[in-house]
């Protein structure tokens, strides 16, 4: 356990994640791409974009993890992705389906709880911390 902190410590160049890397792949980001793609049309990096937005620059966001997520909420029908020009396949810009409105509003419905948890989890350790 001692090994974990002092690594964590080494690491504080970079703002480190709010969430489990687990959880985040799993209800964060395809919630998060999922609610953004239902306001507008949007392409990959301007969902990175929204996500730092959203998270305060708390989450990293990784074109390693948006892009396959992307392709795999694509490929289950969540999300419909056209090019912006079919022919040189600059953008391609991700809309939300049927489907995929029934899935944001069950991971939506799955995951406040967790927000819940993570807030409650903040607020204590800065009233512990800093009265």
């Amino acid at each position: 356990m001692a090994e974990r902190v002092e690594r964590v410590a080494g690491e504080r160049a970079t703002p480190k994640d709010l969430f489990l890397s687990e959880v985040k792949t799993r209800d964060i980001f395809p919630l998060l791409i999922l609610h953004l793609v239902r306001e507008k049309p949007e392409y990959g990096n301007s969902i990175m974009t929204r996500i730092r937005e959203i998270s305060a620059g708390a989450m990293s966001v990784s074109p390693n993890t948006i892009y396959p997520l992307l392709r795999r909420l694509e490929e289950k029908g969540y999300v419909k992705g056209e090019w912006e020009h079919p022919d040189t396949r600059s953008r391609r810009f991700y809309t939300i389906t049927p489907d995929g409105e029934k899935k944001y509003d069950e991971i939506k419905g799955r995951f406040e709880a967790h927000l819940l948890r993570v807030r409650e989890a903040i607020e204590s350790m800065h009233k512990e911390l800093y009265g």
